[in-house]
This record gives structure tokens, C-alpha cells and sequence, in this order.
């Protein structure tokens, strides 16, 4: 009983300790720092972020957010959120870039629109982007970015953003990207809401909505030596060298378009082999054979925005002042560990990222069997590169069209039937059969709307030895209607009727007679028994 007793008089004094560690106003101006909504009540048991509901609190005394886990987004997801964005946008530009082509003058490489289509083309497409946010935000008050980092846009009442703040914030939006660097980040880290200009200027404010309950891991005294961690990396960098491998097997450039757009999309691939792991697994492939995993420097585990910060600034790693700076920083952290804000623990292995290796290892060797089959590869002596310099290409004055690198271009090779227009679906033929092929020149130099080209052609068997060679078998040398319309030429070439199987080459030489350029172009068609 007089332990009993004991207890209850301590209880109080404790009671009495733990609340004079704060005065109600010192309290209340803590709250007032880390979160932009009003309170209607200075009672001590009011949090920042409401995690669960409370039956013996009213509702005059916690803080008027209808969701629960709703916090100030840090700048990291921001961050995060603004890159998917962007990244999304700048793939919708080369989308829509080709499909104006492809509308107005039938063919997608093109040169970059210039004068007033320029100007037509470019403002159609910030309409698109200023649209983009507008509806995502208003209807949805969040963007693909913000969904994938659980962010969404609320007035600085608490309430989902109105259309008018969220035209507002949007309308703004293109002065601060263009003050990006300083005053747009100042901004953000400085104002108690985090607010960029159209932010304070709309009265929003984004927020995060966090999941209800982590489980933390310990941190303190478990982070991972820096020997571990270039280790680890050395199977992780192996197994996203041979995707990465894997998926530019697929380049072929004889198809330029989808080529391009496999260049354009190995940033994705390559963050998406890192979003995966982290994401679903908390680990990679090497960390989980040494036995570590990636958390939150609080321990918690790691989201989108962790995942998708260590992978961009992953490159800043692989290099010596990433090695030193594992070596020396207090929790043995890479600068993409800095700058996400995460380390890298021992932990016990769990069975799951097994399901993740095997799934890895099946992937590649999923794509490079199928990269194989191209056999215009990088692994292949006909691997080329030369349609980027077909895409990037800019007109000058005078009707004369010119590449970047002052030089011809051949567009739109392909084999046709026997009418000598209708592709023909394959480029496989028999002996004696006649093989019709048509290619478009550009890059040409025109003098008073006058064309010179001249074309040699070169075919070698399978066994690389010459069966044909002819030159100027082509000899174009004319006045042109419309100089900025690319030059068809069509070519016919008949098999002998003892022609042996295999895949034969066709080496076509151009040349312009009136700028002194030459291109060298190879194709492939294979001979069948």
C-alpha cells in the first residue's frame, strides 16, 4: 500500500514536469512555425500533424485538416515532384514536335520548326503544359509528380485549392522557373510555408500526406563502412550496366524513330531499375547480398522522393569524391545520401528481394535475347548512329537546307513492291527476284533553285565480297519546283537466279556536286533459298 501510495504522489510531480517544459505561448509559437493553418485552441495536446483521432478531444482543440498524416512537403519532394513533372513534359514536347511535323508537311524528321511556326508550334505547346498543371491541380488538386511524391495543393485555410489560386499559382509558375536558382529556392526554404512566388501570391500551400504509421528501423551505430558500400555497388552497378546494355541493343538506324525515342527514354529505364529496388524492396541488389538497406536518417523507410533523389544524384557517387565522401562523412553517406537524406544500415535479409533477383536476372536476359534479333545492333560491324544528325537539323537562308553538321542526309529509306511505291513489309527476296528501293536526300545545296547529286552503289554477299558496283548510277542534275522538298531517288536491282543465301549489303555514296559533301549509307537485305 505504501508503495501504492508512493506511486500516486509521484505520478503528479511527474506530470507536473513534462508540462512546465513549455509555456502555452511558447507552444503555440512552436506550431505556429511548422504549420500554416489557424488554430482555434492553445491546449497543449494539439500536434502538427494529426495521426489518429482522439475521442476525449474536441474538435475546437485540434487543428482544422479534414485528412490525417497531412504535413508541409519538404523541399526534397518538391524537388522530386517537380523532375517527374518536367521529365513528363519534356517527353511531350518531342511527341508533340513530331506529330506537328507529321500534320503539316507528312514527315516527322523535320527540322525544328522556325519563324512563325516556331512561334505557333512553342506556344501551342506551353498553352498544353499551362492546361497540364491547371486541370491536374484543379480537378485533382495534384500532378503526376505530386501523385507519385503524395503531395497535393491546399489554400492556406486548410481547404483543397480553388480554380482561381490554382490559375493564379500556374500563371506564375514560368517566373519561377526562370528564377530558379536563387530567389524561387530562397523563397521556399526561408517563408514558414515553404511557398514559391505563386504559392504566396494564390495563398496555397503544398502538403504532404504521409502514411499513418512506419516502421522505423534503428539507425544509430548500424550505418553501413564505406567499404561495404562500394562493395555493394559493385553488383549494383553490373546488373544496371546490362539493363541499360540490354535496352540500346534496340537501336537501329534504319528505324530512326523509334531509335530516337529509345535514346530519349534511357534516363527512365535507368531510374526506373533504381525505383523499383528501393521502392518496393528498401534495398538493392548488392546491399541485400551484404546484408544492409537504405532508410531515412530517422530510420523510417524510404519513399518515392528518396528513391527518385539517390537516383539522379547517383552519377554524383561513381567517381572519387563520392568514394571519399563514404569514407569520410559521419554515417559513411554518398552525396546522394546528402541530398535525399538517407543511410545505408545493416539489417536482417528478408526473403522478398528474392523475388526481385530472380525478376532482374529473367528482365535481362529477357532484353538481351530480343535486342539480339536487330541485326543492325551495336554488337553488329552495321551499327550506326547518323539518324540524330537527320532529326537535328535547321534550315538556312537562301532554300537551302542544311544539317547541323553541313552535310546529306538520307530519309526514309525503304524497300517497295513491284509498283515502286507501296513499302514492301519485309526486306527478304528470292534469287532473280528484282528489288525496288526509294530513299529522300536532304542537306543538298541548291544554287538558283538548282539541285547537283550524284549516287554510286556498291552491293557485297554475305561474305562482304563486292557483286556490283556502279558508279553514277545516278546522276540528278536539274532545276527543283519547291528547293526545300527533300529529293526522291528510286533505285532498281535485280538478283542473279543462282544468288546464294544470306544478307547482303547495299553501299550507297552520294555526293553533292555543288557543296563538295559526300554521305556513305549502308542497308542490309537478307536472300532467302
Amino acid at each position: 500500500m505504501a508503495d501504492d501510495e508512493n506511486t500516486d504522489e509521484k505520478q503528479p510531480r511527474q506530470f507536473e514536469e513534462t508540462t512546465d517544459m513549455a509555456s502555452a505561448d511558447e507552444m503555440q509559437e512552436m506550431l505556429d512555425e511548422t504549420t500554416p493553418f489557424p488554430r482555434h485552441s492553445t491546449n497543449d495536446s494539439v500536434t502538427n500533424t494529426i495521426e489518429r483521432w482522439d475521442d476525449n478531444v474536441s474538435d475546437d482543440e485540434v487543428t482544422p485538416i479534414p485528412q490525417t498524416g497531412l504535413h508541409l512537403a519538404s523541399l526534397r519532394d518538391r524537388a522530386a515532384s517537380g523532375f517527374v513533372d518536367l521529365l513528363l513534359l519534356g517527353y511531350l514536347y518531342w511527341v508533340a514536335l513530331f506529330g506537328y511535323n507529321q500534320l503539316l508537311w507528312h514527315e516527322m524528321l523535320r527540322p525544328f520548326p522556325s519563324g512563325k511556326h516556331a512561334i505557333i508550334f512553342n506556344g501551342l505547346f506551353l498553352l498544353a503544359c499551362y492546361l497540364y498543371f491547371f486541370i491536374s491541380e484543379g480537378i485533382f488538386f495534384t500532378t503526376l509528380g505530386k501523385f507519385f511524391t503524395r503531395l497535393s495543393v491546399y489554400s492556406t485555410a486548410g481547404e483543397p485549392a480553388s480554380l482561381l489560386a490554382v490559375a493564379l499559382r500556374n500563371l506564375i509558375r514560368p517566373i519561377d522557373y526562370i528564377l530558379l536558382i536563387l530567389p524561387t529556392w530562397i523563397l521556399m526554404e526561408k517563408l514558414p510555408r515553404r511557398q514559391r512566388l505563386g504559392d504566396f501570391l494564390s495563398r496555397t500551400v503544398v502538403m504532404k500526406q504521409s502514411p499513418s504509421s512506419q516502421v522505423r528501423i534503428p539507425v544509430s551505430g548500424r550505418t553501413s563502412s564505406g567499404t561495404l558500400r562500394i562493395l555493394s555497388g559493385i553488383p549494383d552497378f553490373a546488373a544496371a550496366l546490362a539493363w541499360m546494355a540490354g535496352i540500346a541493343l534496340f537501336i537501329d538506324y534504319q528505324r530512326p524513330i523509334f531509335s530516337f525515342f529509345i535514346i530519349l527514354l534511357l534516363p527512365v529505364f535507368y531510374l526506373l531499375w533504381h525505383l523499383v529496388w528501393e521502392c518496393l524492396f528498401q534495398t538493392t541488389l548488392g546491399q541485400w547480398i551484404f546484408g544492409l538497406k537504405i532508410a531515412k536518417e530517422e530510420g523510417a523507410p524510404i519513399g518515392f522522393s528518396e528513391a527518385l533523389l539517390r537516383a539522379l544524384f547517383s552519377l554524383f557517387d561513381t567517381n572519387p569524391l563520392g568514394w571519399v565522401s563514404c569514407f569520410l562523412s559521419a554515417k559513411n553517406q554518398k552525396p546522394s545520401d546528402v541530398i535525399a537524406g538517407t543511410v545505408v544500415v545493416h539489417a536482417k535479409r528478408t526473403w522478398h528481394p528474392i523475388i526481385g533477383v530472380v525478376v532482374s536476372l529473367l528482365l535481362i536476359a529477357t532484353v538481351w535475347f530480343a535486342g539480339m534479333v536487330n541485326p543492325r545492333n551495336y554488337l553488329t560491324p552495321f551499327f550506326k548512329m547518323d539518324f540524330l544528325s537527320k532529326i537535328f537539323t535547321i534550315r538556312v537562308g537562301g532554300g537551302t537546307a542544311l544539317s547541323a553538321t553541313k552535310g546529306l542526309f538520307v530519309k526514309r529509306f525503304s524497300f517497295l513492291l513491284a509498283d515502286r511505291k507501296t513499302p514492301r513489309p519485309s526486306a527478304e527476296f528470292k534469287p532473280g527476284e528484282t528489288i525496288y528501293f526509294s530513299f529522300d536526300v536532304t542537306g543538298f545545296a541548291v544554287r538558283n533553285n538548282e539541285a547537283w547529286i550524284q549516287e554510286d552503289l556498291t552491293v557485297r554477299y554475305p561474305d562482304n565480297a563486292i557483286g556490283f558496283k556502279q558508279e553514277t548510277i545516278v546522276d540528278f542534275h536539274q532545276l527543283l519546283k519547291e528547293p526545300e522538298i527533300p529529293l526522291e531517288i528510286v533505285n532498281t536491282l535485280a538478283l542473279p537466279p543462282n544468288a546464294q543465301p544470306g544478307h547482303y549489303t547495299l553501299v550507297l555514296v552520294l555526293h553533292d556536286r555543288f557543296s563538295d559533301k559526300h554521305l556513305t549509307e549502308q542497308r542490309t537485305f537478307l536472300v532467302s533459298p
